[in-house]
């Protein structure tokens, strides 16, 4: 096995499907931090704390934008957040009054990180007789939210049908007045050149807490999975 490969699965084993937990820094220390010179990173709020010690920092004045560029299909700005933002293994610490900073144990750029090879952490087929909607609503790494869910019946479509979809992937039916107010959830998917549709990333938010999850999952359209 290549060192490149040992990395690759070492990688996919921290972040692959990981529930990255979206904070924010100012964009020169987040900066020095991408380049090497410094293990910490001061954040700003809100301050969001992850369970699995795995986090997306990218830069305040991008912030809870993120939203708006997934809603917005804006692949230029989606690029640039992949490419100055953070992807982090440490832990949140208070550093003096109000302060507190994230110590970095392991960090790469979430486009570094995609080039890199991180693997897709499941795969689903489509055809067969089962419900893919069900199916990937199913996918352990998508259980984020209480009331939300990864993709509805047009989410999937959308995906299928487009060769980069950026947008929404489940939206609260219009007939679920209990689900009133809860936020969409947002995908970011690329038709792969052997035909199946690669989940780059999914967005989750649920009280004013972004996480995203870099390639949950690859769907094998029936065509592509024979």
């Amino acid at each position: 096995m290549s060192l490149a490969t040992v990395e690759r699965v070492e990688l996919s084993e921290i972040f692959g499907g990981a529930p990255l937990t979206v904070v924010f820094a100012d964009g020169e220390a987040l900066a020095a931090a991408r380049d090497g010179e410094t293990q910490r990173i001061p954040l700003d709020p809100p301050f969001h704390v992850s369970d699995e010690d795995v986090y997306l920092v990218l830069p305040a004045d991008i912030g809870l934008e993120l939203v708006d560029i997934f809603a917005d299909g804006d692949a230029d700005l989606l690029e640039e957040a992949m490419t100055e933002g953070l992807v982090v293994l440490g832990s949140v610490e208070k550093e003096g009054r109000g302060k507190v900073v994230l110590d970095i144990e392991e960090a790469m750029t979430p486009r570094a990180l995609l080039n890199a090879g991180l693997d897709y952490a499941s795969e689903v087929k489509v055809g067969g007789g089962a419900d893919p909607v069900e199916a990937l609503n199913g996918l352990d790494d998508v259980q984020l939210t209480i009331a939300s869910r990864f993709v509805d019946d047009d989410g999937l479509e959308r995906m299928l049908r487009r060769r980069r979809h950026i947008g929404a992937s489940w939206k609260v039916p219009k007939d679920a007045d209990h689900l009133k107010g809860v936020d969409p959830t947002y995908a970011w998917s690329e038709r792969l050149p052997d035909g199946r549709v690669g989940v780059e990333a999914a967005l989750f938010s649920e009280y004013e807490e972004l996480v995203m999850v870099l390639r949950p999952c690859v769907i094998a359209p029936a065509i592509a999975a024979v």
